[in-house]
C-alpha cells in the first residue's frame, strides 16, 4: 500500500525525507515533474511486513517533523 503526505514545497519534501531517514525510516521525497507545482510529497510504502511499531514510529517521527517545521 502506498500512502502519500502532501506537504506542497519541495524543499519541506526533501526535508522531512532526510529527517526520515536520520530517524532510520526510508521514504521517498516526490516532487516535480512527477507531481504537479506546490503538490510535492513523500510517499509511505507499507507492507505486510510492517509491524504495529513501525507504523507507530513512522507516525511519531512525521508529527515530530511537521511540529518542528510549524507546518
Amino acid at each position: 500500500t502506498i500512502v502519500p503526505i502532501i506537504l506542497g514545497s519541495e524543499q519541506l519534501a526533501l526535508a522531512a525525507a532526510a529527517y526520515l531517514e536520520e530517524q532510520g525510516i526510508l521514504c521517498v521525497a516526490i516532487r516535480p515533474p512527477t507531481v504537479p507545482e506546490g503538490t510535492s510529497r513523500l510517499r509511505i510504502s507499507f507492507s505486510a511486513l510492517h509491524t504495529k511499531e513501525h507504523s507507530e514510529k513512522l507516525a511519531q517521527a512525521v508529527q515530530t517533523f511537521l511540529s518542528k517545521a510549524q507546518v
